[in-house]
């Protein structure tokens, strides 16, 4: 007769509520700020009943957002959260819209990943614990969507723009993560959260253990990537390729680590910030 009952998760809230594009700008919209009218002015009624008592939602009321939410199901763990994002579909133009999507989706993914992580909560399948050993120094991420169009959401976008049959490589000065799926139906946001949890999930799959020195053939360059502490910026794009029948998916980082470096330092989780003149984020994880 009854659902499942729920807890509310601060730490969930949190994430929710940092998972945001940072200075990037989203077109406006009049999506009301209330959660359960946001969700009615963005969804059908049936969407809504489906969802039941499976949704937990927090406020955001900057930046051009009507909510962020997490959806968690009742046969999963608080771990393996899917991120969801609603803001108004109406954007300047189709190139743009991919970019803005991608950096919805990407912005509520990976900085819980890397948070989980610097926490030391994150699956690794070396190691003896279970859980990759926390970091000291990791830096919270922003979209790099800086005014104008050298910035690395167009420059990601342009990698992947007109289908290329042959795999990109990064930009100069990025690291790259790329995917090509076999489906050009799937949606963008789809394309990039199953993208997103192939490269994340190398480190559960493969392992890394307690030398997280970066080596080349290690089978985890896609998670150095995303996991590299001194990237500080990233972008992301999807595109659909009817003609080739496959979707793109790319995502570029501020920092390439290189052979023989520290993916990231290990140590006491935020004790590193302080000499990078940052503060620790709450809950705690996070160079900001």
């Amino acid at each position: 007769m009854w659902g499942t009952l729920l807890k509310w998760d601060c730490n969930l809230e949190e994430m929710a509520y940092e998972g945001t594009l940072g200075t990037c700008t989203l077109p406006s919209g009049n999506l009301p700020f209330d959660p359960y009218q946001s969700m009615q002015a963005g969804w059908p009624p049936t969407a809504l009943q489906d969802l039941g008592a499976h949704m937990l939602f927090a406020m955001i009321n900057r930046k051009g957002f009507s909510s962020a939410f997490t959806t968690i199901s009742t046969f999963t763990s608080a771990l393996s959260v899917q991120w969801s994002l609603m803001f108004n579909s109406r954007t300047p133009n189709p190139a743009n819209r991919i970019i803005y999507e991608a950096a919805a989706d990407e912005a509520l993914l990976l900085p819980p990943f890397r948070k989980l992580l610097a926490s030391g909560w994150a699956k690794d399948k070396k190691s003896k614990s279970g859980f990759a050993l926390p970091g000291k120094k990791m830096l919270a991420l922003t979209y790099d969507c800086a005014p104008g169009t050298d910035n690395g959401a167009n420059k990601t976008y342009a990698l992947i723009e007109k289908c290329p049959k042959t795999d990109p490589s990064p930009t100069p000065g990025y690291s790259l993560n790329f995917l090509r799926l076999k489906n050009y139906t799937v949606s963008e946001q789809d394309a990039l959260k199953h993208a997103i949890k192939t490269w994340w999930g190398e480190l559960e799959k493969t392992g890394l253990g307690s030398n997280t020195t970066f080596k080349e053939n290690s089978g985890i360059t896609s998670f150095a990537n995303m996991a590299h502490d001194e990237t500080d910026k990233f972008a992301c794009a999807v595109q659909n390729c009817k003609q080739n029948g496959e979707t793109l998916v790319a995502c570029q980082y501020s920092q390439k680590v290189d052979e023989g470096d520290p993916i990231y330092v290990t140590g006491k989780v935020c004790s590193g910030c302080k000499n990078l003149n940052k503060k620790c984020s709450n809950p705690q994880g996070l160079c900001e």
